[in-house]
């Protein structure tokens, strides 16, 4: 899906010399459609809108490495977000705002150093059926993990859970580690630097998942926890989950499931959360179609003891390896006065019912 130029000459410019051994990669992704959502108010106006990024969030971005010989290779990536229908930025002030690191690979493992995604995140992701797109973005309701900084305030974590349950996603000033493959179990794990003067705890970010990938069975062990600025609270969250491809057994299904529990204060507000969260998923591939479905019910036993349960049907074909339509339904059902919204890849949402069609060219 990605397309590899060989630059030696632009290497050069960037380090001075040419390295017949080093390679930067071009790639990116397109994704604008129509998007309907209708709110949970009743006289409140309906949103239909043509929207970036509804599916896969557009961006574009660069990958390379050096390779030094033997096993040891430098590499990095910058990734940054596009919004197709105006051309601006996804996030204001912050040009590689998806990924800005760099980092060391060998018989070690991997070490990368910048601005990268949480595990919770790619946990989240790899569990989710819609892969945190289109109506059934799983980010509706479960936490993705991180937090940051800005302008001396904590962003991110649970501050916008009544709104959309998304959080950080990227975390800035992270040291990330991943394990080569052992048996089928590896292991990521993250550490967000405060950068708080005098403490190395304040509005700091710990991360990790534990993986095991045996044939068609994924499971996986995922945690996060995020300290206040002043460390007077800490929000954790943790899940497990994993996945079935039943294609190997001859049966066009791959099954999903995560339990997530979200314990702590918001950070922001200073309210106690305690909830869980249970996701069942399904994808059906049949040739250039698939069906998507995920069910994701949400419940927290604080007072008040809201719930909610959110319904998502989606359909993708493909025109071919890079470029495919896609579809999707959903509704969250709130109670107890819970107000989640129906967030796309891109956006958090503003209503309880949203239908979208796009398409998305990947390059």
């Amino acid at each position: 899906m990605k397309k590899s130029l060989i630059l030696s000459s632009i290497l050069a410019a960037f380090a001075g010399t040419a390295c017949a051994q080093s390679s930067i990669t071009m790639y990116g992704v397109l994704d604008a459609g129509l998007n309907y959502e209708k709110p949970a108010v009743a006289g409140t106006g309906n949103e239909f809108s043509l929207a970036s990024g509804i599916s896969t969030p557009s961006r574009i971005g660069f990958n390379g490495s050096e390779d030094f010989g033997g096993s040891l290779k430098a590499l990095f990536q910058i990734e940054a977000g596009v919004q197709i229908d105006n051309g601006q930025s996804t996030q204001t002030g912050t040009l590689f705002n998806r990924a800005s690191w760099i980092g060391l690979s060998g018989d070690f493992g991997t070490v990368m150093v910048g601005r990268q995604f949480t595990p919770m995140y790619n946990a989240v992701y790899s569990i989710d059926p819609f892969e945190l797109g289109m109506a059934g973005n799983a980010g509706n309701l479960m936490h993705l993990g991180g937090a940051n900084l800005v302008g001396g305030n904590l962003t991110g974590g649970f501050h916008s859970w009544l709104e959309n349950g998304g959080g950080g996603m990227d975390q800035n000033n992270s040291m990330r580690y991943v394990s080569h493959d052992y048996k089928g179990l590896s292991i990521e794990f993250n550490y967000g630097f405060g950068g708080i003067a005098g403490s190395t705890s304040d509005a700091a970010e710990t991360g990790y998942t534990v993986n095991y990938d045996q044939g068609p069975v994924h499971l996986l062990a995922s945690y996060d926890g995020i300290n206040a600025t002043n460390f007077s609270n800490t929000f954790k969250t943790t899940l497990v989950g994993g996945s079935v491809n039943w294609g190997e057994y001859g049966v066009p299904l791959k099954t999903s499931f995560g339990y997530q529990t979200n314990k702590g204060s918001d950070l922001i507000g200073g309210s106690i959360v305690n909830s869980t969260d249970l996701l069942l998923g399904l994808r059906v591939p049949l040739g250039r179609h698939e069906i998507l479905f995920s069910y994701i019910h949400l419940d927290s036993k604080t007072n008040p003891s809201y719930q909610s349960n959110q319904y998502a049907l989606g359909y993708t074909y493909a025109l071919s390896n890079r470029t495919s339509f896609y579809t999707s339904v959903g509704e969250v059902g709130n109670k107890n006065g819970s107000e989640f919204t129906l967030g796309t890849a891109s956006s958090p949402g503003y209503g309880v019912k949203a239908f979208d069609l796009g398409i998305r060219h990947a390059f």
